[in-house]
C-alpha cells in the first residue's frame, strides 16, 4: 500500500498525466513518404506532382484536401478512388519501410514506466497507425490509437476532436494533457483542445510555430519537460 501510495504521489506531481502523440514527422520519419505516395497517385493520373512543402505542410490533414490541390474540381468519387489507391500503395510498400525517430522508443517507454498514459492523435487511421507502431513493437507502451477516422469528417485536424476524445476516453484533463506533434496543424489542434503544446523541430516544420507552447530539438528535452516541467 505504501509503494502505491508513493507512485501516485509521484504521478500526481508530474506535469502531465496524458501524452497525446502525432505519428508522422513525429514518432515517424515518414512525412516524405507522404508526400511521395500523394504524388505517385498524382502523376499516375496525368497531373503534375505536387511541391515537397505543399504537401508536406498538409501531412495529417484527410488525403482529400491533398488531392485537391491536383485537382479542385475533383469528385467525391474520384476522391474515394485516389484514396484507395494510395492506401493500397502505402499498405504494400510504406508501412513496411516506416521507421521510429532515433530517440522515440526510449521516450516511449520511458512515459509509460512512469505510469504516463499515452494516445496516438494522427490523420491516419486509427488501425494503420497500431499496424505501424505494432510492427515497430511499441504497441505496448500505447494506452489508445485514434486517428481521422475516429472522430467525424469535419472534425480532422485543427479540430480539437481527437485529443478531446483521447481525454475523455483516459480520464485526463486538459492541464493535464500534453500534445505533441510537428506542424502548426497540431498545435492548433492541441490549443482548441485547451492542452498545453509542444513542437518538436525533427518533423516538417524546423522553426517554432506560434501555437506552440513549448519548442524542443532533442529527444532529451522532450523527455525532461514532460516528466519534469
Amino acid at each position: 500500500m505504501v509503494g502505491s501510495a508513493s507512485a501516485e504521489s509521484q504521478l500526481s506531481a508530474r506535469p502531465f498525466q496524458l501524452v497525446c502523440w502525432d505519428l508522422d514527422g513525429t514518432l515517424t520519419d515518414s512525412v516524405r513518404f507522404v508526400v511521395d505516395t500523394a504524388n505517385l497517385v498524382i502523376t499516375r493520373r496525368g497531373r503534375t506532382a505536387l511541391d515537397f512543402d505543399v504537401v508536406g505542410r498538409m501531412t495529417g490533414l484527410p488525403l482529400e484536401d491533398i488531392f485537391r490541390l491536383a485537382w479542385p474540381d475533383l469528385t467525391d468519387e474520384d476522391a474515394v478512388a485516389c484514396r484507395t489507391e494510395y492506401r493500397t500503395i502505402y499498405d504494400e510498400t510504406v508501412i513496411p519501410a516506416t521507421r521510429l525517430f532515433d530517440g522515440a522508443r526510449e521516450a516511449l517507454r520511458a512515459f509509460h514506466a512512469a505510469g504516463l498514459l499515452q494516445a496516438t492523435v494522427t490523420g491516419k487511421r486509427a488501425a494503420d497507425c497500431e499496424r505501424i507502431l505494432r510492427g515497430l513493437e511499441i504497441d505496448a507502451d500505447i494506452d489508445l490509437y485514434l486517428g481521422g477516422d475516429s472522430v467525424p469528417p469535419d472534425r480532422h485536424k485543427p479540430a480539437p476532436d481527437l485529443v478531446v476524445l483521447a481525454m475523455d476516453r483516459l480520464g485526463v484533463q486538459p492541464e493535464r494533457t500534453a500534445v505533441i506533434g510537428d506542424t502548426r496543424t497540431d498545435m492548433r489542434m492541441g490549443k482548441a483542445a485547451g492542452a498545453r503544446t509542444i513542437q518538436v523541430l525533427w518533423g516538417y516544420e524546423r522553426e517554432p510555430v506560434p501555437e506552440a507552447d513549448l519548442t524542443v530539438a532533442t529527444w532529451d528535452a522532450l523527455r525532461a519537460r514532460i516528466l519534469t516541467g
